[in-house]
């Protein structure tokens, strides 16, 4: 079990850039940096796969607008020169952790690394990496967030609260390595116009039983909700208008989860 911070210690946003996952940076980060707990709460943000300058300079305005630490492992020539200027001329903390590395080998072997982005496939395995992204990807699209890439999804799953489209988008990315999106819809509120306009990513309506739901939500939600959540009458009308957003979006596949497993859903929404 991780310490817990300290009581009133401060928050230190750790970003981490990567042209790859981040995933091996972040973990070292964070066994460096549980050391430091009793005086800070270190709170992780991930920029994986990131592949422009223009990407560069927002996740540093961000990290500088907020006194926070970047850590990168950037091979991209180019982008690693364009960190290296911003650190010069930036009042921000900047770790590069493949530095250090490329300098030793470089004294000991008198060779000079490629610093080619292209070459983390052969060095990865391309299969891993897609699938890397994949995961990534829908983690990060969960629950209506980063609306503004959601077109770059394979598939968006849409439906009322507790239809499992977090658990279904996972299991798309992992078993399939799709990238997934899931948005939520909510009574009363006009979903994202952007999903009126999209075409490429496949739309998937999760339908359920209103007593089924009600059962879910009560089962997994006994305390500190409001007790229109798990009323039947509510429910019943959540899923109505959720019907109503579906009719609206053309070519939506429409699958009911009632009473069936997530690895179900999943193998309905690849066959359709």
């Amino acid at each position: 079990m991780s310490p817990s911070p300290a009581l009133h210690a401060r928050n230190v946003y750790i970003h981490i850039i990567s042209d790859a996952t981040g995933t091996a940076a972040e973990r070292m980060a964070r066994a460096a940096l549980v050391q430091f707990y009793k005086e800070f709460h270190s709170i992780f943000i991930r920029h994986p796969f990131v592949k422009t300058g223009a990407q560069i300079k927002a996740i540093l305005d961000e990290a500088e607008a907020k006194n926070g630490v970047v850590i990168y492992t950037m091979n991209d020539r180019g982008l690693r020169l364009r960190l290296a200027r911003e650190e010069d001329r930036r009042d921000l903390a900047m770790i590069d952790m493949l530095g250090p590395l490329f300098d030793k080998i470089r004294g000991r072997f008198k060779s000079e690394p490629l610093l080619s982005s292209g070459l983390l496939p052969n060095a990865l395995g391309e299969k891993s990496l897609r699938l890397a992204e994949a995961i990534d990807f829908t983690m990060r699209h969960d629950d209506g967030r980063r609306l503004e890439s959601i077109g770059l999804a394979d598939v968006i799953l849409l439906g009322v609260s507790r239809t499992s489209k977090t658990p279904t988008s996972l299991y798309l990315s992992c078993h399939y390595g799709l990238k997934a999106a899931n948005v939520p819809i909510v009574l009363g509120l006009e979903p994202p116009a952007k999903l009126f306009k999209l075409k490429r990513p496949k739309m998937v309506g999760l339908a359920i039983s209103p007593a089924k739901l009600a059962s879910i939500r009560q089962g997994r939600f006994q305390r500190g909700l409001a007790a229109e959540y798990c009323d039947l009458r509510n429910i019943t009308e959540e899923l109505g208008f959720c019907e109503e957003v579906f009719d609206r979006l053309k070519g939506i596949q429409v699958i009911d989860v009632t009473d069936r497993p997530i690895e179900e859903v999943a193998n309905l929404i690849i066959q359709g």
